[in-house]
């Protein structure tokens, strides 16, 4: 006997995933906010099963709840009750439990990951980082040497969540212990080497390593974005693309190091991949060619001023849509 085929349950478009989100975001109401919080997932293209693993309601319900609002409308889809079966509840209870440890998670990790921009007489520091769910797969961090050497790090582990954040917890580790390390490309060869090692099945590091020092960055990149470096003296804007492999994931791989000089006023963008992979309503992705452009209209400012320009363009762009992925930018100015 054959299983029946469910067919994909579809939203109404009474209204915009951000006006569905402001509803949610703005009810008090914790029935009415479970509600929206369903029509709010499925506007962002969640299925059935996946929005019941978010919230702990059973996939019918769900439905109900979908259905009365393409029926009824946003104005009049809402009921004030909620099941209340007991296997429900004890799914209830269970959710809410998940949540309260991937909110303690959460917690740990922010006090682990909260890191001070350090002060430099050549260099001003600016940083904005994003997570798209309780545990972040981004990363930055920061070493400064007695003599001036600051050697940086931004990383994004695979996919993000929980299992992201077990290879955050590794990386940072290592790199606070060998961040003083003098030779980068052999940091990079440890950092993977030492990764692998440890077998986290399918997790990965994907990370920049900068290095700063009397007006020399070398840079070693493991299969992220291109740094992008802005020249004040033309206004000229260049990438730096370096190839490598993930860490963790082949050991032995060839890590090229590249050093640029970094003049008077001149400006380097570090950054995740979450910002040019960003989508908007539409279902388009940005692309590095907008942050390129963003990158080089606002780089004559301040470092600071950089991430406030590529945070409030991206925002705007993508339209209120939740971001899929972590978004991390790092920029360096060296003071004129």
């Amino acid at each position: 006997m054959s299983t029946p085929i469910r067919r994909r349950i579809q939203l109404t478009g009474h209204l915009e995933s951000s006006e569905i989100f402001s509803c949610y975001r703005n009810t008090t109401v914790a029935s009415e906010r479970t509600q929206w919080q369903v029509i709010y997932l499925k506007s962002q293209g969640r299925t059935v099963r996946e929005i019941a693993m978010v919230t702990g309601y059973s996939e019918s319900w769900i439905r109900q709840v979908i259905h009365r609002y393409n029926a009824d409308g946003p104005a009049d889809f809402i009921v004030q009750s909620l099941p209340t079966d007991p296997a429900f509840t004890k799914l209830k209870a269970d959710h809410a439990r998940q949540s309260k440890e991937l909110d303690t998670a959460r917690k740990t990790q922010q006090a682990m990951l909260e890191v001070p921009i350090p002060s430099h007489p050549d260099l001003e520091i600016a940083v904005f980082s994003s997570s798209a769910s309780e545990v972040t797969g981004d990363y930055y961090d920061f070493h400064l040497s007695d003599r001036g050497i600051l050697t940086i790090a931004v990383g994004d582990a695979t996919g993000h969540g929980a299992r992201a954040g077990i290879m955050v917890t590794a990386t940072k580790s290592l790199f606070k212990a060998l961040g003083h390390s003098p030779d980068l490309l052999q940091l990079v060869r440890t950092l993977t080497a030492t990764l692998k090692s440890l077998n986290l099945r399918g997790l990965y590091m994907h990370l920049t390593l900068g290095r700063y020092y009397k007006g020399m960055l070398d840079l070693v990149v493991a299969g992220m974005p291109p740094a992008l470096l802005h020249r004040h003296e033309d206004k000229s804007v260049h990438a730096v693309l370096l190839k490598g492999m993930p860490l963790g994931s082949f050991p032995e791989f060839p890590y090229q190091r590249c050093s640029v000089e970094l003049k008077p006023g001149d400006t380097a963008l570090l950054m995740s991949d979450g910002l040019p992979e960003l989508v908007n309503l539409r279902g388009e992705r940005l692309g590095g060619n907008r942050v390129q452009e963003w990158f080089e209209k606002s780089a004559g400012n301040s470092a600071r001023s950089v991430v406030h320009v590529l945070d409030s363009e991206s925002r705007a762009w993508s339209q209120g849509r939740a971001p899929e992925d972590d978004i991390t930018i790092l920029v360096l100015r060296r003071r004129v």
